[in-house]
């Protein structure tokens, strides 16, 4: 056993103990390094603790090992990849580590294990064992966990190969040295118990598979002793000092490598090495990881090999045989050979905390590091279970490490992991105590040079505590108490239940020796931990509880161990080990247990002690039985105390503590025993004074709350105690029965007490009818009553035969209600009424409550009618009816709710189902009302179900077709869909109007269209003549705007397009799809009109997606026209009227409409017949179109309008007949028979057949012969120059089939010309705008007036007579285009029109085109089709042009300066408009042209002059239009409010370019990408405005956003476009001269102008930043010559001003320059104001004289000059400038 260490010079006795103790155990003696002794004379506690000094081994200098990659010769056998592989192994870096770890295990092992190449690479591989040998330590300890991880993984690979294995065993055994085997094997053992539980439980596994200490066989390596001993050695040596075994495991490079030295000998006795003699590697591996944490990682690893070699050295307890003493003694000597070297002192302070251990003179190994504690006590524990025969020798140093460090842990985990073996070492050895107190006094005396010996041998410890001789006072009981009063140091739920075992191991000695009072200290740092408030923890109960059973157990066992000690020894723990003589012991016991049980119970009635009731009584009560055990006396003692605290609690407000306590002492302590009779008394002493105090508070105004609870609380636990007196009962029945209001008001538990524990059913009936009465007389305070008596009807505390006698509360109840139900939902009154409904028993009777239901119910539905029909209405009222149902179904009354089914659950289902679809419900009504729903189908009877799906379908049919209803169909369907109802639902059965009653709605509304106009856009549309209109009497719309013929044909689509199955079976819905689209058709195209169908507020969208389902569903349904007899079959039942029970569907519902056609022929159905026809003719052969034109010629005379649309369909889009070529001959022929007094009515009818017959210009088919064609001109001419009047309409009948007559006529000259031309001219002159009357003539018109130019190109004949009326008819059209509508209202055939006169006129003659024409012109780009905008920008670039033209001439000849540039009014009134951006996919088209109008504004600078532009710039700046009206349009539709994150992507598109003609407004891209490119042109003419913008922006996101947006997408364009523009020709030659020279530098963005002067020359560069125009660009002025710098920086500042002020491009800038250079070379005098030759506004020369000095000036600038002198004097000689004088 190694000496214990000193704390200062040792004196001869202590060395010679030393060496006794070294001679035994085989230690050669080793100096110790002596310390000062300190000064004597002083308080010994003052001084600091004295400590061991201890012995570290020193860890020699460790040889650099070679790499057997050069010692072998490897380097020259191995592949060239391994080889370098291997080499990585050895490199610094912790990543090329990493790498070589990973190659090997992949790329070479791994390919081992799975077999590939045979013998070949397991030789390889075989051949680098020794190599991987001499890393495995290094790698096993490397600070890098991967690394670790990563070498435990390939070391377990190798050794799962059998060849490789042997390899490595065999270089164990046989060729390593012993230290290499050490440090491998040390390494090994220390990575299966690393820190890091992956790398522990890999290293573990190879560890457990491949390594045995008992048996050797192939596939194990044995563990014999020596290697054993080699392992210990080396773990021994980590523990004490892991910094010098990771030093020896990786050695530095020296300098001159030194050969290996022997390691061998104890090391004992040498000095102790310092820390600064280790010297700090370079920071390479160690990086990841500090010092002292690597010190604590190898020792946890140490720590846990040192557990596994003790469990290898003693696998179990041995078990010592009278004849085998031998092998005892080898055992023994075994034993201690091992556990020798955990003697050492230091070892042991990892169990301490601190930095400096009181035990020894060295930093602790714990200190800081917790997981090194935590394997420190688990190395103890096993040695506790494993040695304990063998730790005698340990024992002195293992009490003071173990007891000095136990009681000051501060860490949770560590102290969680301590108590097992702390408890352990304590139950085992006892005398751990004595010898630590003696270790104390042994340094003491030491210090003060005590020279006494001791020559005895240490003995063996006792088993058992000792008490002998005066005992020092022990610092380890110091800190336990300290322990004590800090509550367990913060872990009082682990430490208390510990407290017992650890204060029976402390021996009375030592509890005596603490201080004069020993016992009442120790209890005193019991308190001290509640005093502290230490308890207080977040699970304070269970820390109080934890504290009280320790502290009563503690009591009892002191006090038991006082009772049963000798005198002296009792004497001693009372009165300390300095008491004299013996005192009056059961006197200083009583009066200890009496102080304990007072504070006892003081802390628990104050709540400072927070324990619950029942705890507190389990554990007084056994105290008090263990005390009665021990001596009566005690228990008196104690119970006086218990009995006096409670008895005086009485008087006042009782602790809740008091009745649960003695409720467990009544059911505890045992009845008939002294304990039990004292604890019935003293109940019966407390409820007579609870009695009292409840009569005395009913007659205080106002009692006290907590004294009633405390009162309640009582009587409530000692009822059946109360009534067990006949005398007390009667009592209690007088007050309650003359107090009853009092008792409700002030006191109502103790009513429903009475009732619950008086077993007297009429007493309890008159006192409850008495209280329901109470509470009915008094409704102002039934807020306050009704709650209690409710909880206790609610907890079942009312007896069962409770009941009202009357009506007491059934007019309070329905006020209750009424209120209720207008109360939000967490009202009180709301849960009152809940509470009342559901516990009616007591209260009300049950008819009452079924009343409350229905007047309940009756609420619901009412309101819910009004939701679904007002807007306005508020969904708020439901949420009280909903809860109250809820309330009342989840307590278990839907039996009664069954009588409300009908009227209730549908509108339940309504509210559950189809309310979310409609409106915004809150998702916890809607919950609600699904529960309640689903609770109901659950429970309900088939025959309720029924009836209450009648109930939901006729629901359903009513709100589909009531137009006034909010849900729309859509909606309808898809909540039924939802439900669980769905399947047992036919839903155009039950839900939609029957057929009848849909065909009589569609009967019921008006067939003609809603305008004549509709004839530009469907030529079906007759003439206003041709049909009859009414007055449209406007229905009542939906939300959506639909009428209730259109809810439900849109709701029939909704649910056809779903099912189309259906959809087939009821092909009849076509015939209504069709006519619903054409009225929204009608609708899209004249939205300003008023229809049957729709309101003015539905949407085009809306209408556009209905025309879209139309023409999907209607594909679908029409698909079985394309079979081949189909046609035949149709046309053979309508012309021999033959059967139709062989026809589809479809070809019934043709034959349908062509025979109510004959009754009665509408244009709606000759239009829904074309539509069905365009489908079904597309298949149809030349044979089906004769049969189709048969039909059409029988109908002729009974459905005109019906063999219109067959003629139509069948010339559009069948194969030319025979009958057609005859039926237009005939036509044109029968012109000649009609006279003109009937043009207007036969003659209207044969020219409308004869254009609906007209072939497609396109197509092969002639129209009419020429003669015939002829002819028929004539007859025209003949009803023209008649003396009749003919309607306009016969006249625009005739110009439509005058178009199709003029490439028959083209050829041929004559006076049909001149009628063609003069029909023309009179349609133009009675045309306009304003009238949609005249749209179709005017359409037509110009539809001729287009097939005339294009024939006329190519006939000379046509040309010659054509070019003598064109202009005129241009000039019409021209006026015609012009004209602005007052209230414009957006229109289809309008904007036809438009598309066709803007068509005629976009290669107007110059003769026509003027200055006014933009004016005029502008505002149809703001027109409702996308042609007409795109055609009339093409038109305005031009007007454009001529605008400014003229502006640049009026500037250049205006000498005066009052000419002002300014844009037209009427394109700003477009500029000025603000549109909204959320609706931009909505509105397109009115944002396509007020982007349009930006465009054209910017068309007006192309061409423009500086001065033209400056105007320009300044009226935008002055309107604010840019940064108040365009930038924020471009910002929103580019999505940059948002952040760089959505903005628009710009990445593949070229923002310079927009080619309109391919602008496509079904996509808005399209309208983005044409924002992006009108932003590049606002980038690029006016950049100082917007730049303004950027500046004042106070956005920072916005301005953010702009700024990187704009650089990386426009800046480089724009950067580009002016630099290309410089390099331009044209540009080129204006900026060329005699000595001008212009470069430019497009890498760097420069341009330089260089103005040569003999043989120097004057630049100015001009660079432009890379963020173009968003910053302003860098004027460099490089070299200037022959010029004064006043005048050079007035140039140079002119071209900034135009560059950054004026918008200026840099070819404004070097003109401005250029010929300012020019002129003064040339003789010009500059300006004497601006000090420029060229004004930098106007680009104007100086043309101002004064007349007296002879100095000229600019116009603009003495125009600046008078305006801020206030005087029109000379700038210079100050004479007036206009006189001379």
């Amino acid at each position: 056993m190694a000496p214990k260490g000193k704390s200062s010079a040792s004196s001869a006795t202590r060395k010679k103990h030393a060496r006794k103790a070294a001679a035994a155990h085989g230690a050669v003696e080793e100096p110790q390094v002596p310390k000062e002794k300190k000064p004597k004379g002083k308080d010994k506690k003052s001084k600091k603790e004295p400590r061991k000094k201890v012995y570290i081994p020193p860890v020699k200098p460790a040889p650099v090992q070679p790499d057997p990659l050069n010692t072998l010769g490897l380097a020259q056998r191995l592949p060239p990849e391994l080889l370098v592989v291997l080499r990585l192994l050895s490199k610094k870096d912790a990543t090329t580590k990493r790498r070589a770890l990973e190659d090997l295990q992949t790329a070479w092992v791994g390919r081992a294990k799975r077999g590939d190449e045979g013998e070949y690479l397991i030789h390889t591989l075989s051949e680098t064992i020794p190599v991987w040998l001499h890393h495995l330590p290094s790698l096993f300890i490397h600070p890098s966990r991967r690394i670790r991880l990563l070498a435990v993984g390939l070391h377990t690979s190798i050794l799962q190969i059998p060849a490789l294995r042997t390899q490595t065993f065999f270089q164990l055994r046989e060729v390593v040295s012993s230290d290499q085997a050490e440090s491998i094997l040390g390494s090994w053992c220390l990575a299966v118990h690393d820190v890091d539980r992956q790398v522990s439980s890999y290293a573990k596994e190879a560890w457990t598979r491949y390594v045995s200490t008992t048996t050797a066989s192939d596939d194990k390596l044995l563990l014999d002793s020596t290697l054993l001993l080699s392992l210990w050695d080396f773990v021994q040596r980590t523990l004490l000092d892991p910094t010098g075994v990771y030093l020896y495991i990786n050695p530095p490079q020296p300098a001159i490598p030194t050969p290996a030295q022997s390691r061998r000998g104890s090391g004992r006795g040498t000095p102790v090495r310092k820390d600064e003699e280790v010297h700090s590697r370079p920071k390479a591996e160690e990086d990841e990881e500090k010092e002292q944490d690597r010190k604590a990682r190898l020792r946890v690893g140490a720590f846990g090999a040192t557990e596994w070699v003790l469990n290898a050295k003693f696998p179990e307890k041995p078990k010592v045989q009278a004849s085998e003493s031998e092998q005892e003694g080898e055992t023994n000597a075994a034993g201690h050979d091992y556990l020798s070297a955990l003697a050492n002192p230091a070892l042991w302070s990892s169990l301490y905390y601190g930095k400096s251990p009181p035990f020894v003179d060295t930093e602790g190994f714990g200190f800081d590091q917790p997981p090194v504690r935590r394997a420190a006590w688990s190395l103890l524990q096993l040695l506790i279970n494993k040695c304990r025969d063998h730790m005698d020798a340990l024992l002195p140093t293992l009490s003071t490490a173990v007891l000095r460090s136990a009681w000051v842990e501060p860490d949770p985990l560590v102290r969680a992991s301590m108590w097992q073996p702390l408890l352990m070492f304590l139950k085992a050895y006892p005398n751990a105590w004595t010898l630590e107190a003696e270790s104390e006094k042994e340094d003491e005396d030491e210090d003060e040079g005590s020279e006494k010996e001791d020559d005895d041998a240490p003995k063996a410890p006792p088993s058992k505590p000792v008490a002998s001789g005066p005992a020092t006072p022990s610092q380890a009981y110091a800190e336990f108490l300290q322990f004590l009063a800090t509550g367990c140091s913060g872990s009082p739920a682990q430490g208390y239940p510990a407290v017992l075992i650890i204060v029976s191991t402390i021996p009375s000695s030592t509890i005596a020796a603490s201080s004069s009072q020993p016992l009442e200290n120790l209890f005193t740092s019991f308190w001290a931990a509640v005093d502290a408030r230490v308890l207080n923890s977040l699970d304070r109960v269970a820390a109080s509880t934890a504290f009280l059973s320790s502290l009563l157990e503690c009591l009892v066992f002191l006090v038991r161990r006082v009772l049963f000690a000798p005198p002296e020894e009792a004497t001693s723990l009372l009165h300390g080990a300095s008491a004299d003589s013996p005192s009056d012991v059961d006197s200083a016991i009583k009066t200890i247990l009496r102080e304990q049980t007072k504070r006892t119970w003081e802390e628990l009635a104050s709540g400072r002690l927070k324990v619950e009731g029942k705890d507190v009584g389990k554990q007084l009560a056994k105290t008090l039985t263990t005390l009665h055990k021990l001596r009566p006396d005690l228990f008196d003692t104690a119970w006086g105390v218990i009995a006096e605290q409670v008895q005086s609690s009485t008087k006042d407000v009782i602790p809740a503590l008091v009745p649960e306590v003695l409720k467990h002492f009544t059911t505890t302590l045992e009845k008939g025993s002294a304990p039990g009779d004292a604890a019935a008394e003293l109940v019966k002493a407390v409820i007579r004074a609870a009695l009292d105090q409840c009569a005395a508070l009913l007659d205080a105004e106002e009692p006290q709350a907590d004294r009633v609870e405390s009162l309640v609380g009582i009587l409530d636990t000692f009822g059946d105690v109360v009534f067990s007196d006949a005398d007390v009962a009667k009592g209690v029945d007088d007050l309650v029965q003359n107090r009853t209001y009092k008792l409700l008001i002030a006191m109502p538990t103790l009513l429903l007490l009475y009732v619950k524990y008086r077993q007297d059913e009429t007493a309890c009936l008159a006192v409850w009818h008495k209280v329901l009465e109470e509470v009915a007389r008094h409704t102002d305070e039934i807020d306050s009553m009704l709650p209690a008596l409710l909880d206790a009807a609610e907890s079942h505390v009312l007896p069962a035969y409770l009941r009202p006698q009357g009506e007491e509360l059934h007019e309070v109840a329905g006020v209750m209600l009424t209120d209720a139900v207008s109360a939000p939902p967490n009202a009180p009154q709301v849960a009152l009424v809940r509470r009342l409904l559901t516990f009616y028993q007591p209260f009300i009777s049950s008819a009452c409550r079924e009343n409350l239901l229905r007047g309940l119910v009756d609420a619901f539905v009412l309101h819910f009618d009004s939701i679904l029909h007002d807007e306005t209405a508020s969904l708020a009222a439901f949420a009280t009816p909903l809860n109250l149902l809820h309330g009342l179904v989840a307590q278990g009354t839907s039996e009664l709710l069954q009588s409300f089914a009908a009227s209730l659950f549908p509108y339940i289902f309504l509210f559950a189902f189809l309310l979310p679809c409609v409106l915004e419900v809150d998702v916890k009504q809607v919950t609600i009302a699904q529960e309640l729903w689903s609770k109901w189908e659950a429970n309900a009877s088939g025959e309720a179900k029924k009836s209450t799906l009648g109930v939901v379908k006729h629901l359903f049919r009513e709100l589909l077709v009531d137009p006034l209803a909010i849900p729309t169909p859509d909606q309808i369907l898809r909540s039924l869909s939802t439900s669980s109802f769905s399947a047992q639902v036919n839903v155009l059965s039950d839900i939609f109007p029957s057929r009848t009653d849909i065909d009589g709605m569609l009967e019921a509304l008006p067939s003609a269209p809603l305008d004549a106009s509709l004839a530009i856009v469907d030529p079906l549309v007759p003439p206003p003549s041709q049909y009859r209109t009414s007055k449209i009497t406007l229905p009542e719309y939906d939300s959506q705007g639909f009428s209730k013929f259109a809810r439900v044909v849109h709701g029939l689509l909704v649910y056809l397009m779903d099912d189309r199955q259906a959809a087939r079976e009821n092909i009849w819905v076509l015939h209504h799809f069709l006519s619903l689209s054409i009225y929204a058709e009608d609708l899209k195209h004249l939205p300003s009109a008023e229809s049957p169908v729709f309101s003015k507020t539905v949407s085009r969208s809306t209408l556009q997606s209905l025309v879209d389902k139309v023409q999907q569903l209607s594909t679908y349904l029409l698909s079985p026209t394309a079979e081949e007899q189909w046609h035949s079959a149709v046309t053979n039942a309508l012309v021999a009227q033959g059967p139709t029970s062989g026809l589809d569907g479809v070809g019934q519902l043709v034959v349908d409409l062509i025979s109510r056609a004959k009754r009665h022929d509408t244009v709606r159905e000759s239009r829904v017949l074309h539509m069905i026809l365009r489908h079904a003719l597309s298949t149809a052969t030349k044979g089906d179109a004769e049969q189709w034109m048969l039909v059409a010629r029988k109908i002729e005379k009974l459905a005109p309008h019906t063999s219109l649309a067959i003629v139509f369909s069948v010339t559009r889009y069948a194969p030319e007949p025979t009958r057609l070529d005859r039926f237009r001959n005939e036509l044109a022929a029968g012109t000649l028979g009609i006279p003109a007094s009937k043009v207007n009515t036969e003659g209207l009818w044969l020219l409308r057949n004869l254009a609906a017959s007209a072939p497609d210009p396109e197509s092969d088919i002639v129209f009419l012969p020429q003669l015939r064609a002829v002819n028929l001109m004539k007859a025209c001419q003949q009803w023209i120059t008649s003396d009749e009047d003919l309607e306009e309409d016969v006249q625009s009948e005739m110009t439509l089939v005058f178009a199709s007559l003029v490439p028959i006529l083209s050829n041929v000259p004559g006076a049909h010309w001149d009628l063609v031309f003069d029909v023309m001219e009179n349609n133009l002159e009675n045309a306009t705008l304003d009238d949609s009357s005249t749209y179709v003539s005017l359409a037509r018109t110009l539809q001729l007036f287009l097939v005339i130019e294009e024939y006329a190109a190519s006939n000379k004949t046509l040309k010659a007579a054509w070019e003598e009326r064109k202009s005129a008819n241009l000039t019409l059209i021209r006026d015609l285009v012009s004209l602005k509508l007052e209230n414009q209202k957006s229109s289809t055939p309008l904007s036809m029109c438009r598309e066709l006169a803007l068509q005629i006129v976009q290669d107007l003659p110059s003769s026509l085109l003027t200055k006014d024409t933009l004016s005029k012109m502008c505002h149809l780009v703001m027109d409702g089709s996308v042609n007409v905008q795109r055609m009339a920008y093409q038109l305005l670039q031009e007007a454009a042009k001529k605008y400014t033209e003229e502006l640049v001439i009026e500037a250049a000849v205006d000498t005066e300066g009052t000419m002002k540039a300014e844009l037209p009014p009427e394109l700003l009134d477009i500029l000025q408009r603000t549109l909204n951006q959320e609706e931009a996919e909505e509105h397109e088209q009115g944002w396509f042209g007020y982007l349009l109008a930006w465009m054209v504004t910017f068309d007006l600078f192309a061409d423009a002059s500086l001065k033209v532009k400056s105007g320009y710039i300044d009226q935008l700046r002055d309107l604010d239009l840019v940064g108040a009206q365009l930038l924020p349009a471009i910002f929103g539709l580019l999505d940059l409010y948002g952040g760089m994150a959505k903005v628009f992507k710009l990445d593949i598109w070229d923002v310079d370019e927009f080619y309109l003609e391919l602008y496509a407004a079904d996509t808005p891209l399209s309208l983005r990408l044409l924002t992006a490119h009108l932003y590049y042109r606002a980038l690029l003419l006016v950049p100082s405005l917007i730049r303004n913008w950027l500046v004042d922006c106070r956005d920072r996101q916005l301005s953010t956003t702009v700024a990187a947006y704009t650089s990386k997408h426009f800046s480089p364009a724009i950067i580009r476009t002016e630099l290309a523009r410089v390099k331009d020709p044209s540009v080129a030659a204006e900026l060329s001269g005699e000595n001008i020279t212009v470069k430019v530098a497009s890498a760097i963005n420069e341009v330089t102008a260089s103005y040569a002067i003999d043989e120097q020359s004057l630049d100015l560069t001009v660079k432009l930043p890379s963020d173009w125009p968003l910053h302003t660009i860098e004027i460099r002025d490089s070299k200037y010559v022959g010029v004064t710098e006043d005048r050079w920086r007035a140039w140079v500042l002119g071209v900034q001003q135009i560059l950054t002020f004026r918008s200026g491009s840099i070819v404004d800038g070097l003109s401005f320059f250029l010929k300012n250079v020019t002129s003064h070379f040339e003789g010009l005098a500059e300006c004497a104001i601006c000090y420029s030759v060229v004004n930098a506004t106007d680009g104007s020369l100086p043309r101002k004289p004064c007349k007296t000095c002879k100095n000229r000036f600019h116009a603009a600038c003495l125009f600046k000059w008078f305006a801020s002198s206030h005087s029109s004097s000379c700038p210079l000689c100050r004479s007036e400038i206009m006189t001379g004088r």
